[in-house]
């Protein structure tokens, strides 16, 4: 891949996991208004608004499929490598590469999954008791999440590969 359409790749998967941040940003203000208004009902008003847990329930999980992207691209996950840190820069590449393949496969797989069950809740017409939401819609942000930590794992791999090249 030339270094012009590799840049813009690169960008491209950037300005995704950036979006995604900000779609997170958002889920976590609504939580924290429904929240604010539901304490607010069933303390001042003895009126709860119905289905509070419910929005909780999907919104959470959301929120750490949709920033598991941004975060990897930050590399702001907690790692350890004390073993890795006193390898030479050419075997820790390769555990690097060795690791972010793996991952890659791993999340493909999840997102793969996720598809399957986004489509048989979708089939099945099952919905979400209290505020008839259908439960094929929280399950779609499965694979969206996965397919976006695989993508910005892709752009590691090919960062990790350069390393490599530089250090042969």
């Amino acid at each position: 891949m030339d270094e012009d359409r590799k840049g813009g790749f690169e960008k491209g998967i950037s300005m995704m996991s950036n979006v995604l941040m900000y779609v997170c940003a958002v889920l976590l203000l609504v939580m924290l208004f429904l929240g604010i208004a539901d304490v607010a009902g069933r303390y001042l008003f003895n009126k709860p608004i119905i289905g509070t847990v419910e929005v909780f329930e999907v919104l959470l999980p959301a929120m750490v499929l949709l920033s598991l992207a941004y975060t990897q691209q930050l590399k702001a996950h907690v790692t350890v490598d004390l073993f890795c840190s006193k390898l030479p820069p050419r075997p820790r590449a390769i555990v690097g590469m060795m690791t972010t393949v793996w991952a890659i496969v791993l999340f493909a797989l999840i997102a793969w999954q996720g598809v399957l069950s986004a489509i048989s809740y979708r089939q099945m017409h099952s919905i979400i008791t209290n505020i008839g939401l259908p439960m094929f819609i929280p399950r779609i942000l499965v694979p969206v999440g996965a397919l976006a930590m695989c993508l910005v794992l892709i752009v590691d791999l090919l960062h990790i590969i350069d390393e490599m090249r530089t250090h042969d």
